[in-house]
């Protein structure tokens, strides 16, 4: 799938060439088809798929694998949709050096969110943002007055309105947060440049050819912040006037969940526009442009995973180290964790969920996308084995098809010669697509309830009751800010509605008319989950080709200049292809 990231922090797209030595087919045509494939862990399967079938062993398809193969078809590909004034923004070299600027002076000013921020907006913890309001309110100026209306909320947040003529039209909203993750001071020495300065280098090596801004914050996401900003100035220069109302959300806490910024904002649009009122949402993604098996591919993602913490306390007769039984609490805790990664999630390629639609796309429309691997996707019967072998090649792959967990925290002991009396660990799960809260915490109780009982523990899982015991274990969900109850997996937008027709014709518009449109999937989470009480159709994308917008969230983070501008281009675009456009 498109914009995903590699273990070092690197944009792969879905499919990456092996290094490994692949030996040689009996027919060219295999040669060629094995080229593209993912890792070399596919290779076996490749084999064993396009050996020669004998007809008595084909069996006809089930009623429910029919069923299956029917959902998990690529969607009907939309014409391209070019209405109204166009905007050569990539040869407007006046208004590229500006954006450059622009983005350039966007990073100089630090606007970081870090876990332990009081929830209270008005702390002076959260001042930055003053500055950085400053600055937007004197480089778009044009976005601060008529016709556009400009709102705070909760001190920080941005919300703008651009009224349309007509009123029975449903807004759609456009969506980008201006805090950032932080840098972690021990890697400053590994950036480039450093973090904050808003480098802009040219041709600088061959890897980052042509012009490039880098630093903390460049790709996620103040590229979406100014180019949706971009585009709206753009269109009050022309004389633009809507049809439909055009409305502009920024959180200021999106890194930590969103809660000030984006709930305050989702709270009063609901106010004012009530369920369901807005037509379509687009907001920030892991997904964008790429180009694979000869295509160039638009992955919107139309569903984001859950997530859910789970605390493992483990209580038990403390003592002197000189009389230490078989496994202390920290030894305890240790088998339990060792016990939860003994037994992950299950990958699935599910045709409820937008991976396998994703591979659908480019087996039926990129050029060069092998024919065997085709005939295993289109198969029902071959997606689990697949799903198994693309798990297991990458890691990131996996976090499509799975709920993965990650033990972050741990805590016990308090001197070297006593035994501790509790430890815990604090486990997070992102929820795949098709799951849920509640049987990511049934899978943890189900894996560590025998184990407790093989060493002798009592367990209580959640919100059951236990009898006292000095040797026990307890399975909770932490509550507050920061670990919450647990997140569902957002509700996935369908695809065969007339918003992924505009956002896909608008996307063939500004990339190239053969550009695929394909459904995609978010597995962090976005300010969007504060909106599903507004629409049915939230979109998580970023339209910029994701080897040109890299490395969020860590070291060297980075855009070009092209990427940026195609951003803005594609958000112009969008709003005056809302002209005519019927969908409510």
């Amino acid at each position: 799938m498109s914009a995903i990231l590699s273990e070092k922090g690197e944009q792969l797209p879905l499919v990456t060439p092996s290094s490994t030595a692949i030996p040689p087919r009996p027919k060219n045509r295999y040669r060629t088809a094995l080229k593209h494939i993912i890792p070399i862990s596919l290779v076996i399967l490749y084999y064993s798929f396009v050996s020669p079938i004998s007809l008595s062993s084909i069996k006809p398809y089930s009623q429910d694998e029919l069923t299956d193969k029917q959902a998990a078809k690529c969607p009907p590909q939309p014409a391209t949709l070019n209405i109204g004034h166009d905007w050569d923004i990539v040869n407007d070299h006046e208004y590229a050096e500006l954006a450059t600027k622009r983005l350039q002076r966007a990073v100089q000013i630090k606007t970081e969110s870090f876990d332990d921020l009081p929830l209270n907006a008005s702390d002076p913890l959260f001042d930055k943002h003053f500055e950085f309001a400053h600055y937007l309110s004197y480089e778009y100026s044009k976005l601060f007055k008529d016709p556009i209306k400009h709102e705070t909320v909760n001190v920080h947040g941005h919300l703008f309105t651009w009224e349309g003529k007509n009123k029975d039209l449903k807004p759609i909203l456009l969506m980008a947060h201006t805090d950032t993750v932080p840098v972690l001071p021990a890697t400053l020495d590994q950036w480039t440049y450093p973090p904050f300065e808003g480098k802009v280098t040219h041709d600088a090596s061959p890897s980052t050819p042509g012009t490039w801004i880098w630093g903390r914050g460049v790709s996620d996401c103040k590229n979406t912040l100014l180019g949706i900003y971009g585009a709206l100035e753009r269109l009050v220069t022309e004389g633009y006037e809507p049809e439909r109302t055009i409305i502009v959300a920024n959180g200021f806490d999106e890194e930590i969940g969103g809660p000030r910024g984006a709930g305050s904002i989702a709270e009063l649009l609901e106010k004012r526009y009530g369920k369901n009122g807005i037509s379509f949402i687009v907001d920030e993604g892991f997904t964008g442009i790429s180009h694979e098996y000869g295509a160039t591919v638009a992955s919107f993602g139309m569903a984001e995973k859950g997530s859910v913490n789970v605390n493992v306390k483990v209580e038990t007769l403390g003592g002197h180290s000189s009389v230490p039984p078989p496994h202390t609490a920290i030894g305890i805790i240790s088998l339990l964790l060792a016990e939860l990664e003994a037994h992950p999630f299950k990958p699935s390629l599910s045709p409820k969920a937008p991976f396998l639609k994703n591979l659908n796309c480019l087996a039926d429309y990129a050029p060069e996308f092998p024919k065997s691997i085709k005939h295993v996707i289109k198969d029902p019967r071959k997606w689990d084995k697949l799903a198994q072998e693309l798990a297991s090649s990458n890691r990131v792959i996996n976090s499509f098809l799975a709920t993965t967990q990650a033990i972050d925290l741990i805590n016990g002991g308090v001197k070297v010669n006593a035994l501790p009396e509790v430890v815990d660990a604090t486990v997070n799960y992102r929820i795949a697509f098709t799951s849920s809260v509640n049987e990511t915490l049934e899978h943890v109780a189900h894996v560590l309830k025998p184990l407790a009982k093989k060493l002798g523990y009592t367990i209580s899982a959640y919100e059951e009751r236990h009898d006292n015991s000095t040797s026990h274990i307890t399975l909770k969900v932490p509550g507050g800010l920061a670990g919450g109850l647990g997140l569902e997996p957002a509700p996935i937008t369908s695809d065969r509605t007339k918003s992924f027709a505009l956002l896909g014709g608008t996307a063939k518009a500004v990339f190239g008319n053969d550009t695929i449109a394909a459904p995609s999937g978010m597995f962090a989470n976005t300010d969007t989950k504060s909106f599903w009480n507004l629409t049915e159709e939230i979109y998580r994308f970023t339209p910029t080709l994701i080897t040109e917008n890299l490395n969020q969230h860590t070291v060297d983070e980075r855009i070009s200049l092209e990427g940026h501008l195609n951003a803005t281009k594609f958000f112009y675009k969008l709003i005056r292809n809302t002209e005519g456009w019927k969908a409510d």
